[in-house]
């Protein structure tokens, strides 16, 4: 324990109680990912003000991406046969896997030293998501109007 601060003296003091400043700081992070869905969402999330704020925008972007994604899946799974509904869930779990893969590949994350990659790199792996996950809702879109089997039709 370090002896009292004597007057006019600037000593920094370790935290107290580790475990709870580290939970404090969870709810906080917590707090601010939770009142993310309630703003609005720039065009480029590298635009806003700070680090934090372009990492809660790309999540914004990303769950909207596959709230999207998620409504094509499902009109186009409402057409297909058994055997076309588990060809689309066996391609959309190569496809899930692909997305993150390449994401790491765009964005240059290191999967071996995870913490070297920086603050910026949640952010950067959210923008490429959503642009995968935006890209994947045009192909199963198309797929609407153009369903497996179908060789007359064009795309």
């Amino acid at each position: 324990m370090l002896p009292p601060a004597k007057v006019g003296q600037d000593r920094k003091r370790p935290l107290s109680g580790g475990v709870h400043a580290m939970k404090h700081a969870q709810l906080v992070v917590l707090m601010l990912w939770s009142t993310a869905a309630t703003g609005e969402v720039p065009a480029l999330c590298a635009d806003v003000a700070n680090q934090v704020e372009g990492t809660l925008c790309a999540k914004r972007k990303l769950d909207a991406a596959e709230a999207s994604l998620a409504k094509a899946r499902e009109a186009l799974q409402a057409k297909l046969d058994p055997s076309g509904r588990h060809n689309l869930d066996l391609a959309q779990q190569a496809w899930r896997r692909f997305r993150d893969l390449e994401c790491n590949l765009e964005t240059g994350y290191d999967a071996e030293h995870p913490d070297e990659n920086g603050t910026i790199m949640p952010m950067l792996i959210g923008e490429c998501a959503t642009a995968l996950t935006e890209r994947r809702t045009r192909d199963l879109t198309d797929q609407l109007a153009c369903p497996g089997g179908d060789l007359s039709c064009e795309r």
